[in-house]
């Protein structure tokens, strides 16, 4: 073999004589090479070839199977190009040498034309089985669009300093509300949730628990949800979501059990976000906009004898429509009516009633006295209107009005009057509500975000029963303001101020009890969700 690649080292060496000086041909070669004359000789003829990227790569280890290529196509230079006769036994003996590796190398080829063909074959095949398979994965998509995935824990862990200011007196205190709750989706229709918080105290509005209270022991755990959520397909379906992103979902929702405040919206006053239902409520969309919400709710079960005769039932009706007329104009009508409102606990009136007055005319004053009012039937209606960029951030502008369209206090209230010299009566019922406010941004959900709100809103002491209206430190009988700025200093952590400025909205003048004189509320909250 020794003497083979000295033989074609004499016929590169014997070609390379006759090549002018020239550009190189690779990359890597430089002029001063020893093979530089050669290899670019061989190159421009066709028997040599470097790679893709310019270079020769000169120092890498040549198999027989490349040198043969290379002698076949030196073969067939020196065959056409010279008639020299020792050129030509060179040739032949070059040729006799290399015989089987050019034997071979022809059948590689032929081989891997062959394999080439198979797998162009195995591709198609390949691409139809993908294709089929994009089909399936797509309609198991839209198939499961809009399901909410399995099991899913929540919480919310929140802590609050809350300073208080009221006449001459002032008040510190830390507040604690803790919740967990657990959600699953058991088939495509049914979902079942419960939740756990700690309890509220006797304040239906307050929404957590004073640390230090019951004589330091901890906040009681109640159960605040625990319901089933039904959405048949029988009423057909509704679609919701991003042009990009549209989903699917039965127009119909039925809730059973002790079930979230469905009417509640944070820009309305009532009913107040931690007042949940309990008995059945329904909720059918129209549309993505537009939307009727009907609940009942069994406040007080007496268990008498009468089935339903005597037991406390709040019936709440709510049509909301979004985008009405054009687009971020929202609008709502509502309304809230009761049962048997006489069973409530007397702490629900504490603010619509005279101590000492026998309203009436029975000859009694019940429980510390008659109300204005005995019965409660609001109804409302609202508007609010979303700029979607006013400096970067939403901007909502709202206002909302109720009235008891069943009250008796004004009746009441004029017969007290003719029994004294001088009316002690300021208004004349007091049945009447109403809140306006704007809210710059979107409550935060990333780390960055913030948005800041203020509202002024009054509510009559006979226009909703205390308790079911809107605020984490008011109620009804109060004129309010308030203003709030929250960030979110991580993804599901979040840091809150809020002010509350609270005159008494009272119904009467001659005294107001000390619990009701103007104070003001500076809140800061921490709120951490799991």
């Amino acid at each position: 073999m020794r003497w083979i690649l000295s033989l074609t080292l004499a016929i590169v060496v014997l070609m390379s004589a006759s090549l002018a000086f020239a550009q190189s041909a690779y990359d890597d070669v430089p002029r001063d090479h020893w093979a530089y004359n050669a290899l670019d000789y061989l190159t421009e003829r066709g028997v040599l070839e470097g790679y893709p990227d310019g270079f020769f790569k000169g120092d890498r280890t040549l198999t027989r199977y490349e040198f043969a290529q290379a002698i076949a196509r030196l073969l067939d230079t020196i065959g056409t190009g010279s008639g020299d006769e020792q050129l030509n036994i060179m040739a032949e003996t070059l040729r006799a040498e290399f015989s089987d590796q050019l034997a071979e190398l022809g059948k590689s080829v032929n081989e891997l034309g062959g394999q080439v063909n198979e797998l162009s074959s195995s591709v198609s095949s390949l691409e139809g089985s993908i294709a089929d398979h994009d089909a399936k994965i797509k309609a198991l998509e839209d198939k499961v669009k809009g399901w909410k995935a399995g099991p899913e824990w929540k919480g919310e862990f929140r802590y609050r300093w809350q300073y208080e200011t009221q006449d001459e007196n002032e008040r510190f205190r830390q507040r604690i509300r803790f919740r967990l709750g657990y959600n699953k989706k058991i088939s495509d229709v049914t979902e079942i949730g419960f939740r756990l918080e700690t309890e509220t105290g006797e304040s239906k509005i307050s929404g957590n628990w004073t640390l230090g209270s019951k004589e330091g022991k901890t906040a009681d755990i109640f159960l605040d949800r625990a319901y089933v959520k039904h959405s048949p397909t029988f009423f057909g379906w509704y679609t919701y979501g991003d042009c990009d992103d549209r989903k699917c979902a039965p127009k119909l929702d039925l809730y059973a059990g002790i079930y979230p405040n469905i009417t509640h919206d944070p820009n309305e006053m009532v009913l107040d976000e931690d007042v949940n239902f309990q008995g059945a409520g329904a909720v059918y969309h129209f549309n993505e906009d537009f939307q009727l919400v009907t609940a009942m709710s069994i406040a007080v079960e007496k268990n008498t004898g009468d089935a339903f005769g005597d037991d406390a039932v709040l019936f709440a009706t709510e049509l909301k429509h979004n985008d009405l007329i054009w687009c971020g104009l929202d609008a709502w009508i509502g309304c809230y009516g009761w049962k048997n409102e006489s069973e409530l606990p007397a702490a629900d009136f504490q603010w619509n009633r005279l101590d000492g007055f026998d309203f009436n005319n029975n000859g009694t004053a019940n429980e510390g006295g008659d109300r204005f009012s005995e019965n409660f039937n609001t109804v409302k209606g609202g508007l609010q209107y979303t700029f979607p960029c006013v400096w970067n951030k939403p901007l909502a502008v709202y206002g909302e009005y109720m009235v008891n369209i069943d009250s008796n206090a004004e009746e009441r209230i004029d017969l007290v009057n003719t029994l004294i010299t001088d009316p002690i009566i300021y208004e004349s019922s007091d049945d009447t509500g109403f809140v306006v406010g704007a809210q710059w941004g979107e409550k935060p959900s990333a780390a960055g975000d913030w948005f800041w709100f203020a509202r002024y809103k009054e509510i009559g002491a006979n226009a909703i029963i205390h308790g079911f209206g809107d605020s984490d430190a008011t109620g009804a009988n109060l004129n309010s303001l308030e203003v709030g700025w929250a960030y979110a200093f991580q993804k599901d952590s979040e840091l809150g101020i809020s002010y509350f400025l609270n005159k008494m909205h009272n119904a009467f003048g001659f005294f107001i009890p000390s619990k009701r004189e103007d104070s003001s509320v500076i809140q800061i909250d921490w709120k951490f969700k799991f």
